[in-house]
């Protein structure tokens, strides 16, 4: 165990001197800025669409104290929406608006915004310059010499894994900080009476689980083609391009999951609903996968690299 823990320390190592880490944190600082921009763009947005939606209805006669005694009732039918009282909608719309700009909020509100497509990109990109590493830079002979297959496969996997942990982490701390920052340079007076913090320990196990999938994904794939080239355009595909397969499809899963553990009533991403499908079984599933393809890449990638062993 202790030489493992060792062998992980060294590949985190490595990738702090190749500057990977350092790239990493640099894209969840613009992911945060994005972020906390787009929330505030948002809030003009729903400000403006409430002023118009006032003006509508003073023009019938209809105040906003008579709008909000009125009962509101939403009809979804897909992704599309019937609202019964539009202008009390918008009223909380502004509301949940200027909730989301506190920075206690503000993790809840980018794991449901950028984060949801672009961080597992940012995250998958990173693993495969890890697997990828040792033949860029000619030296996965002598580190097989040095630590053998076992200790460089798996120290680089769980290096993956703690960076995952870190990448959320960082973006927690760093979405709070730049909010914080943001708030205070556009003089904005954010609603701090809600608190989406009591979600948090929750939002951060799923957040950390979806990276470790995308992460040891594309680490095996890379592994296998031995491309980055290969494995980001798939990476890019697949979140870009494909839609949504329904059942236990990880993207389904995670358009399911989001709902039930994140606030989204403020969010600045139009997101799809999932299909219907079991999580638990899903999850299970998608788990139980992971585990077979770390096995069979493991053991043919170390028959192509070490055949006498």
């Amino acid at each position: 165990m202790k030489s493992m823990w060792d062998s992980v320390k060294m590949q985190l190592f490595y990738q702090w001197k190749a500057k990977y880490v350092i790239t990493l944190l640099l894209f969840l600082v613009v992911l945060c800025g994005f972020s906390s921009y787009a929330q505030y763009s948002s809030l003009h947005q729903k400000e403006a669409r409430f002023d118009d939606t006032l003006q509508m209805y003073e023009k019938d006669g209809i105040t906003l104290k008579q709008a909000l005694s009125e009962d509101l009732e939403i009809i979804k039918d897909g992704n599309s929406e019937e609202i019964s009282n539009v202008l009390k909608y918008d009223y909380y719309r502004v509301i949940a608006a200027k909730v989301a700009l506190n920075p206690l909020n503000d993790p809840n509100q980018i794991f449901t915004s950028v984060a949801i497509l672009f961080l597992p990109i940012v995250f998958g990109i990173y693993s495969c310059h890890v697997a990828f590493f040792d033949f860029k830079h000619r030296t996965m002979k002598s580190q097989l010499l040095l630590k053998g297959y076992r200790s460089l496969f798996f120290g680089k996997l769980l290096s993956i894994v703690v960076m995952a942990v870190v990448s959320v982490v960082g973006t927690v701390l760093i979405s709070m900080g730049i909010q914080y920052v943001f708030n205070l340079m556009m003089g904005i007076q954010p609603n701090v009476s809600v608190s989406y913090l009591s979600e948090l320990p929750m939002q951060f196990v799923y957040q950390s689980a979806v990276l470790i999938l995308f992460g040891c994904f594309f680490f095996l794939l890379t592994i296998v083609v031995r491309s980055t080239l290969i494995s980001i355009v798939a990476l890019f595909v697949y979140m870009l391009l494909v839609p949504n397969l329904g059942g236990f499809d990880l993207k389904n899963l995670m358009l399911l999951t989001v709902p039930k553990i994140y606030n989204t009533s403020a969010s600045t991403m139009d997101v799809i609903s999932g299909e219907n499908a079991n999580l638990m079984l899903g999850y299970l599933v998608v788990f139980a996968v992971f585990v077979v393809l770390i096995f069979v890449v493991y053991k043919w990638d170390k028959k192509r690299l070490c055949p006498r062993l």
